[in-house]
């Protein structure tokens, strides 16, 4: 994946020292979080840390993540690990540099307009799946497909995350 478009975004909408919020959303096992991880000096939140066992606790993440930095303010929020399941405890994000909020919902309509930057990271359904079963196994194979899937696609109709992008990123 070349994060060089998503860089550069970054650096023209960078302004003095004040925070740059970057939306990076996309279908499960597109490649967010990679792209996440090559932005260099990121801080970086997920979606997925906003689990609450039934969905994403999306008014929380803008009250506890987004409201705060953007108005200039550290953000300090109680954080969900998605690989253990379980509470990690509490964390802060500083008001500074580049943010990133990533994961599924990332762009939801709710959170897009304080972003600075906005991408979407798309891949083929078959290397979705492919990389979710090659991740967390063969037998999450039904969730992705039965529940994951179905799932995203109602958000991606009801928000319309990708014309909101100002960039699309095929990762196949």
């Amino acid at each position: 994946m070349d994060a060089r478009p998503v860089l550069g975004m970054i650096a023209a909408a960078r302004q003095d020292d004040r925070v740059v919020l970057v939306g990076i959303g996309g279908h499960g096992c597109a490649g967010k979080t990679t792209l996440a991880a090559m932005i260099p000096a990121a801080q970086r939140v997920a979606t997925d840390e906003f689990w609450t066992g039934d969905g994403f606790d999306i008014e929380r993440l803008a009250a506890e993540v987004v409201a705060p930095l953007s108005r200039g303010v550290a953000a300090r929020f109680a954080s969900y690990d998605w690989t253990t399941r379980t509470p990690r405890g509490p964390r802060t994000v500083e008001p500074h540099g580049i943010v990133i909020i990533e994961g599924v919902c990332a762009l939801h309509r709710t959170l897009r307009d304080a972003y600075a930057v906005r991408v979407w990271v798309d891949a083929p359904a078959d290397v979705r799946l492919a990389r979710a079963v090659a991740r967390d196994g063969t037998a999450a194979r039904a969730a992705w497909v039965e529940v994951w899937t179905p799932s995203e696609e109602r958000y991606i109709e009801r928000d319309q995350p990708v014309g909101c992008a100002h960039l699309v990123i095929h990762n196949a």
